[in-house]
């Protein structure tokens, strides 16, 4: 029944919508290998906790600023243009970054790296809620959020026995080569629907939102700024806490990263089910809940097999949610602010994440810092939990639960 359901969800699906999802697989993979890759780079090169926190801190920084104007941008010239642009770009800035691996350079370069890296997934976004409606937008945004854990699960497993056995230097550059000439995948996809009246000052502009809409728009932003500091304190520097703990090796470590990756793919493709089975409300809610007990968990756990599983789990659990949750809320605001919630929502999470690398390399090196940062991280997923549960107020009272996943609990 559930391979039924999911086939009638695929097949509802545009051309335009699973060319998207293609170059979403494709480009993830790269970037996961990418991810799992570039801080044990700079791990091998010498470099410390403390900088490459400050370093990642800089990325998050130029995601949060930059994302904005890529967002506008995508808005006034294209969505397709703009992923085409900021693809080349990420790739021309990992093959100078690895080349030069200087302080300076790998912190400006950052900055703008930053910004270009987090533009795929921003534009992607909002290019899917253009090509879809409410029928299909919860299985579009499910399938997108699954095919970027899955491709997670291959670009670690992959990015780790390249860097072991190609060098780490070399995986980088085939990494940013491949990640540029990626969006040839587009190419036969119809340019977006362009909006040159779009400014930073409209971004900017709440006056515009009902009562409703910006209550929404309010708890959306703070329980992302929160879920984001606290995720940021561990999350990106998953590969390195790896190495720390249990001194593990590459390969390892993108096995390990693989298993919390496959785990949350194969949630996500369940997510548009599991949301109509039980309400999406009381299933995000619970999840959610569960995760906070398990990071707290991850602070005392040095058996490297029982805190890999755990990992996983809550990866998992606070992943497989993201479909149903960001398809609730972007369903119950202005379809042509969109890309300009997107870019909020992006400035909110890289801003936060910003400050939590900057303290992950100080927390990190202290005695038992590894401790601190999962019980810090805990108190902050539990503010997220509550925002959440004011964020789900309106949309359980105005009918989006009930037309996205027919079930308004």
């Amino acid at each position: 029944m559930v391979r039924q359901a999911n086939y009638i969800e695929v097949s509802k699906l545009t051309q335009k919508v699973i060319n998207l999802l293609i170059f979403s697989s494709i480009s993830s993979s790269f970037w996961a290998i990418y991810k799992v890759v570039f801080n044990l780079f700079l791990r091998d090169l010498g470099y410390t906790n403390q900088f490459i926190g400050r370093m990642t801190s800089f990325e998050m920084l130029g995601a949060a600023i930059l994302g904005i104007l890529i967002g506008i941008l995508g808005d006034r010239i294209g969505k397709k243009k703009m992923i085409i642009i900021s693809s080349l770009s990420f790739g021309i800035l990992l093959l100078i970054r690895s080349t030069f691996p200087y302080k300076n350079i790998l912190l400006v370069l950052g900055f703008l790296n930053g910004g270009f890296m987090t533009s795929r997934r921003l534009l992607l976004d909002s290019y899917l809620m253009d090509v879809t409606d409410s029928s299909t937008r919860g299985a579009a945004f499910g399938y997108n959020f699954a095919i970027f854990m899955a491709s997670g699960v291959l670009g670690n497993f992959i990015g780790g026995f390249m860097g072991e056995y190609l060098g780490l230097r070399l995986t980088l550059y085939i990494t940013g080569v491949c990640y540029a000439i990626s969006p040839i995948l587009l190419r036969k996809l119809p340019e977006s629907v362009r909006d040159k009246r779009v400014t930073l000052k409209k971004v900017l502009d709440f006056s515009q939102y009902n009562k409703e809409e910006k209550y929404i728009l309010k708890y959306y932003l703070l329980r992302t700024a929160a879920i984001s500091f606290g995720a940021g304190l561990f999350v990106n520097f998953g590969n390195i806490i790896y190495k720390d703990l249990f001194n593990m090796s590459p390969s390892l470590i993108g096995i390990s990263l693989s298993i919390a990756q496959f785990g949350a793919a194969a949630g996500s493709a369940g997510s548009p089910l599991l949301g109509k089975k039980f309400g999406p409300f009381k299933y995000t809610f619970i999840l959610n809940g569960i995760v906070i007990p398990l990071i707290i968990s991850l602070g005392f756990i040095r058996n490297p097999f029982i805190f890999i599983g755990i990992y996983a789990l809550r990866f998992t659990f606070t992943n497989m949610t993201n479909p149903v949750e960001t398809s609730s809320v972007l369903s119950a605001l202005p379809k042509n602010r969109v890309t300009s919630i997107y870019s909020l929502r992006n400035a909110a999470n890289f801003l936060t994440r910003s400050l939590a690398a900057f303290i992950f390399g100080i927390v990190s090196v202290l005695p038992s810092g590894y401790t601190f940062l999962f019980l810090i991280s805990s108190v902050f997923y539990m503010l997220a939990l509550i925002f959440m549960y004011k964020l789900f107020v309106p949309l359980r009272k105005n009918g989006v639960l009930h037309q996205l996943y027919s079930n308004n609990s």
